[in-house]
């Protein structure tokens, strides 16, 4: 259960990786989706391992490697408990904080839905200067699947911000916090089907 639950929360500081010409939609989830009236498309995806799916969606004109708005879904079919998976979230932040000075989060749960929501800001500093900072608000859901297995799915919203833009991002994080919670919590999480087993 440790490994399933570490594959759900692997990711802090998104996808530095290549490959990403041709993403493939293993979730019945293509695009375009939008968040906060903004059009994110299909930008890359991943299957680390059988039964983990990852995608991610970008803005038109966007990079992975240099996003500065990101949706994304990673579906994990396992009979696990989102409390677990919440957890395992929660003592990876923690640890997070022992060096990240700006690492802080909020939890919020909704038990009759099956769902939590993480907000949560974290950053990267290089030679005592901040260098990246990202703030996220994951949804964490329990579901079935049509075939009656059970899994977790994880939909979140990440915005980021660099260098000399990041005084700035976070005077505005102050009053956007609350719109991106809203705004996550109000979203309808896209129905599933995978397509690649």
């Amino acid at each position: 259960m440790k490994n399933l639950l570490l594959l759900l929360s692997c990711i802090i500081l998104q996808s530095f990786t290549a490959g990403i010409n041709d993403p493939i939609d293993r979730i019945g989830v293509k695009g375009p989706l939008t968040f906060d009236k903004t059009v994110f498309n299909l930008a890359w995806s991943s299957t680390p391992n059988k039964g983990y799916y990852v995608q991610e969606y970008l803005p038109k004109g966007e990079k992975v490697e240099s996003f500065n708005q990101m949706l994304s879904i990673q579906l994990l079919e396992a009979d696990i408990s989102i409390n677990d998976v919440v957890s395992q979230k929660l003592r990876e932040l923690n640890e997070r904080k022992k060096t990240d000075p700006i690492c802080n989060y909020q939890v919020i749960e909704n038990p009759e839905a099956n769902e939590v929501i993480v907000d949560f800001l974290i950053g990267e500093s290089k030679n005592d200067k901040m260098t990246i900072v990202e703030f996220n608000v994951y949804r964490y859901k329990q579901l079935e699947l049509p075939e009656g297995k059970k899994a977790i799915i994880l939909y979140f919203y990440s915005k980021r911000s660099y260098g000399e833009r990041i005084t700035p991002f976070l005077q505005t994080l102050k009053t956007e916090r609350t719109k991106y919670i809203n705004e996550m919590i109000g979203t309808d999480i896209p129905k599933l089907s995978i397509k690649e087993k």
